[in-house]
């Protein structure tokens, strides 16, 4: 036999909706995690506005030491700990005790492909650092070392202390042969020179030397991250989730959004 469904009568205007069902144990458990889940989506908002707010912090203490009177590569490292040295200005004189050390693969710069080359700088105090020359396009790449053509002439170099890039998740990592590398990893390098003694961190120039290739690579464009949208995201789940849930509960407690199974 065919079952029919057909809608309850409306209950006159003056009767109100049953809510009692919303205190049985089954609901009131209903409610518990309904009520949890909301409230992680509006811890997961506040955190993302807290790291938005903490990225805003970092940005401008690098901008501060961008923007502060240059100091020696020697007197910058010991100015603190590499994260609190990171983009701190320096301009140093010395010798290239080599300007094509290594090359740093898979760069791309303006959307080319390409390679950093890093060349080893000795200051006149005897601190030694590696230095990231520029970017070379995969098509113009050099295979022989990028020669200066300084010889043992006295130098100077200008830029920004940048920390040691390590190996994270899944990416290729370095054999410590040749002279082609994944990252500037500092230590990996060092361990390749006949003199290891290099401070744990590296410079990038903010200007070039000489013509031509390497093409000088800028620094990194400060940004918030994408944070205030992330946390707006996680708010909107928040009340559409609790909206949602809402309407639930006034269906169900409207007999009038009923409908009724005749018995068979």
């Amino acid at each position: 036999m065919t079952v029919v469904q057909e809608r309850a009568e409306p209950r006159p205007s003056g009767q109100t909706a049953d809510w009692s069902f919303v205190r049985s144990p089954r609901w009131i458990l209903s409610h518990l995690f309904v009520a949890a889940v909301i409230c992680l989506f509006v811890l997961a908002g506040m955190w993302q506005l807290d790291r938005r707010n903490q990225r805003i912090v970092e940005n401008e203490r690098v901008a501060a030491r961008a923007d502060a009177p240059a100091l020696t590569v020697a007197a910058a490292v010991k100015s603190g700990t590499p994260d609190e040295v990171d983009f701190r200005r320096v301009h140093d004189e010395g010798v290239w005790v080599d300007t094509d050390v290594v090359r740093v693969a898979n760069r791309s710069l303006n959307g080319v492909a390409g390679e950093w080359v890093v060349g080893l700088f000795e200051t006149v105090d005897g601190t030694r650092v590696l230095v990231n020359r520029g970017f070379v396009p995969l098509n113009d790449v050099i295979e022989e070392p990028i020669d200066l053509g300084l010889g043992n002439d006295t130098s100077a170099v200008s830029g920004y202390m940048r920390t040691s890039r390590i190996q994270e998740g899944l990416t290729v990592a370095d054999t410590g042969e040749g002279t082609l590398v994944p990252r500037l990893n500092v230590e990996a390098i060092a361990a390749r020179l006949d003199n290891p003694d290099v401070v744990g961190m590296w410079l990038q120039l903010e200007a070039p030397i000489g013509t031509g290739f390497p093409e000088l690579v800028p620094l990194p464009e400060p940004s918030n991250g994408p944070h205030l949208s992330y946390a707006g995201q996680w708010f909107l789940f928040a009340a559409m989730g609790a909206g949602a849930y809402w309407l639930i509960l006034r269906r169900i407690a409207n007999p009038q959004s009923r409908t009724v199974v005749p018995p068979l």
